[in-house]
């Protein structure tokens, strides 16, 4: 996805945010899509609008952290980037060091842990749209399986708050349930041959999705479908 395409005035980090889980989305619908009907077509008559936005993370991305909880979002954010960066080297032609990659997520575990062992996670309202980005980040690629089922919970609280992206919960329960072996609720996961991990109630995916901020699979590809 082209900065271009990008909304205006959003940082790298946010748009960084944005192309993951609009990738990981888009993968999910070619894999539905019919091979009939051409992805530019579908992309043009493409309404972007759709039930449960309001849920997403995008819709709170633009919240800054509450002055009293600044240094915390300044934190995870720098940490969410380093584990980034270990994962790029690819990107550069550089083979990824996975012990690297292993020892700065128990690490970043470790910290996290530390951050929120008194109070439990933080929510948008206290450090904003970028730094929740950047939790669930942290969250999602623990090691931990038993803190991040901890971790679950606590993001149900605030989601019943209104208080924590819907499409981070879904992930992270679809995630943990691939783990158990079992059939995964809101279709955010998928093989490496583009198919979806088992779903339970198939007919009903896309009305779970709208109950957790996610898109329809059908038109989760529009914004990759119109990149460059």
């Amino acid at each position: 996805m082209t900065n271009d395409k990008m909304p205006v005035g959003l940082s790298a980090f946010q748009k960084k945010i944005i192309f993951l889980i609009f990738s990981s989305f888009s993968v999910i619908a070619l894999a539905e899509q019919p091979v009939t009907k051409p992805i530019e077509s579908v992309a043009e008559s493409c309404d972007l609008s759709f039930p449960g936005a309001e849920l997403n993370s995008r819709h709170f991305q633009d919240i800054k952290a509450a002055d009293s909880f600044k240094k915390q979002a300044k934190i995870l954010i720098a940490m969410s980037e380093h584990e980034q960066a270990v994962r790029n080297h690819f990107t550069k032609g550089q083979p990824i060091d996975w012990k690297e990659v292993e020892e700065t997520d128990r690490k970043n575990t470790r910290d996290f842990k530390k951050m929120i062992e008194k109070e439990g996670l933080f929510s948008v309202s206290q450090i904003g749209g970028q730094g929740v980005a950047a939790e669930f980040s942290l969250i999602q690629r623990s090691r931990d399986f038993a803190f991040q089922r901890n971790a679950l919970d606590m993001m149900r609280r605030l989601f019943a708050r209104q208080d924590f992206p819907g499409d981070y919960l879904a992930i992270l329960e679809d995630q943990l349930l691939a783990k158990d072996g079992k059939p995964q609720i809101y279709g955010t996961r998928v093989k490496p041959d583009g198919s979806l991990y088992p779903v339970i109630d198939k007919d009903q995916l896309d009305a779970r999705r709208a109950s957790r901020g996610l898109a329809p699979l059908r038109q989760a590809i529009c914004p990759m479908s119109k990149a460059e």
